[in-house]
């Protein structure tokens, strides 16, 4: 179910909202400077609570999401398929290599998954999306668990990160990434799900990139019509993250780039209107 639109609708959507508070305090700053509009937020993270309490006071422009999580902490639930020995969620890799070899349990991913969304709403928060945390959310065996729960718990939208390998700046960054995150969008089109999407989406080739802010301009410039996703990842980053995450400095310049005048004045120009999944 393709979003339906008239001229440019963009979202930009933080992930890792919960992650560190100095992430969740780098979200607030893009936010309210008026270079991001929504959020995905991670259950089980050190700063989740404190990312709970931001996006309450934040109120409804500010659109919330679930960062849907398999390989970063513990889950909520017992799943046994989805952890190491030390009850850990798996490395990305490890995990789809299980899920490869069928060794997924899609009921402990359903139940993971009804459990992570529960512990959102149970704290006051309204869900607009879901996304996944490298993007599992479209993994084999894991996608058709996490397709049954979102359309049962009628979570509004889900993240599609369908986008163009070779048509788009520094379209060579990341691209074996991106190239399999492309094959797994295909096999597992959120676009036949019971949920809205958006029509295009941008942000990996983006990512981790030297020139992050020149590149974040000329994709404002580009933007096609329709509704489309921006993917960043904006923080502070005040000591080492969960799962001794790499990606630090690299949010810091995310950051700059977001709260810029370039960046800000482009979406206030009147040409861009800035959404979030709620609006959909």
């Amino acid at each position: 179910m393709g979003a339906t639109t008239n001229g440019r609708r963009l979202i930009i959507n933080a992930d890792d909202f919960g992650m560190s508070e100095g992430i969740n305090r780098g979200i607030l700053e893009a936010f309210d400077a008026g270079g991001l509009s929504s959020a995905t937020i991670m259950v089980g993270m050190p700063a989740f609570d404190d990312a709970v309490r931001l996006a309450r006071d934040a109120g409804a422009a500010f659109g919330v999401g679930l960062h849907f999580t398999l390989t970063l902490g513990r889950p909520l639930t017992r799943a046994p398929s989805l952890v190491d020995r030390r009850g850990e969620f798996l490395e990305p890799m490890q995990l789809l290599a299980r899920a490869l070899l069928g060794r997924v349990s899609a009921s402990e991913v359903e139940a993971e998954c009804s459990a992570q969304i529960a512990r959102v709403r149970s704290a006051g928060i309204r869900l607009t999306h879901l996304d996944g945390h490298h993007h599992v959310h479209l993994a084999p065996r894991i996608a058709g668990a996490v397709r049954r729960v979102v359309e049962a718990e009628r979570v509004p939208a889900v993240r599609r990160p369908m986008k163009p390998l070779f048509d788009a700046p520094n379209w060579w960054h990341r691209l074996g990434a991106r190239l399999l995150v492309s094959v797994l969008t295909q096999m597992n089109d959120p676009r036949e799900w019971a949920v809205k999407t958006t029509d295009h989406f941008i942000g990996s080739a983006l990512q981790g990139a030297p020139r992050f802010a020149e590149l974040l301009v000329d994709a404002l410039d580009a933007l096609p019509d329709g509704t489309t996703e921006l993917m960043v990842h904006p923080g502070h980053v005040d000591g080492p993250l969960p799962g001794d995450d790499t990606y630090t400095t690299q949010r810091e310049v995310e950051l700059a780039a977001l709260t810029s005048p370039d960046v800000v004045g482009r979406l206030q120009s009147g040409r861009i209107r800035l959404i979030h999944f709620g609006d959909l």
